[in-house]
C-alpha cells in the first residue's frame, strides 16, 4: 500500500517537471521570435553621398585607394621626368675652369654656363665639344653635370698685384688678365733706406691679393 503512494507521488512530480519545461521552452521561442521595432523614416534618409549630412565627407576604403594611386602614379611621372633629363646635358650643367699660377702658386677656379647650343646633348656629345673648344686645356673630367678643366700658367694670379724694386723706387704692378705684369704706380718710396731683407724681398716682388692688402704694404714701407 505504501509502495503505490510513492509510486503515484513520483508520477505526479514526473508531470509537473514536464509541464514546466514546456512552460519554459514556448516562452524563449516566444521571446526570440518577438518582431523588432524598424526605425522610423528610413525612406527620408540621404542615399546620395553628395548631400550635405553628418557624416557625409567619410572617405571610404576605395577612395582612399584612388588617392594613394594617383599619388603614386604622380611621383612615378616625376621621378620619370627627373630621369630623363639626367640622361642629357641641362642648363644647371657647367663648364669648370682650374688654373694654377706657377708664380704664386695659387688656383683660380671660375665656372661658367654651357652654351644653349649643346643643352640637350648626351655624354659623347658632351665630351667631344669639350675636346674641339678647349684644346689648350687639360680636361680632367666630363659628366652630364660638369666638364672639369685644368690649366698651368707661368705668371700671377690675374688682378693680382706685385711690390717690385724699380730703379731704386718701391713700384706697384698689376696683373693683366693673361697673368701678365703691367706697371700700376711708381712710388716715390725709395730703397735705399730698407734693410738688406727688405731689398731682397722686392727684389723677389711681394704679392698682394687686393688693394687693401697692397696699402697695407706700401705703408708699411712709407713709415
Amino acid at each position: 500500500m505504501l509502495y503505490k503512494k510513492k509510486r503515484k507521488t513520483g508520477r505526479v512530480v514526473v508531470l509537473l517537471c514536464g509541464i514546466l519545461l514546456f512552460a519554459g521552452f514556448t516562452y524563449g521561442y516566444m521571446s526570440n521570435n518577438k518582431p523588432l521595432n524598424k526605425p522610423q523614416n528610413t525612406s527620408k534618409l540621404p542615399l546620395s553621398s553628395n548631400n550635405n549630412y553628418p557624416g557625409s565627407n567619410i572617405k571610404t576604403r576605395d577612395d582612399e585607394k584612388v588617392n594613394n594611386e594617383d599619388s603614386q602614379e604622380t611621383i612615378e611621372n616625376k621621378e620619370a621626368n627627373i630621369n630623363e633629363t639626367m640622361k642629357v646635358v641641362n642648363e644647371e650643367s657647367k663648364i669648370v675652369f682650374n688654373t694654377l699660377y706657377l708664380k704664386t702658386g695659387k688656383t683660380d677656379t671660375k665656372k661658367v654656363e654651357i652654351p644653349v647650343t649643346i643643352v640637350g646633348a648626351n655624354l659623347n656629345q658632351f665630351k667631344e665639344y669639350i675636346e674641339d673648344n678647349y684644346r689648350d686645356w687639360e680636361i680632367k673630367g666630363v659628366s652630364l653635370r660638369t666638364a672639369s678643366l685644368y690649366k698651368e700658367i707661368d705668371g700671377y694670379n690675374p688682378n693680382y698685384f706685385i711690390i717690385q724694386n724699380k730703379d731704386g723706387y718701391i713700384a706697384v704692378y698689376k696683373i693683366n688678365k693673361e697673368g701678365k705684369k703691367e706697371v700700376y704706380e711708381v712710388t716715390d718710396i725709395s730703397i735705399s733706406t730698407l734693410s738688406e731683407m727688405d731689398k731682397l724681398k722686392l727684389d723677389k716682388g711681394i704679392i698682394a691679393k687686393n688693394l687693401e692688402e697692397l696699402y697695407r704694404i706700401i705703408e708699411g714701407y712709407s713709415n
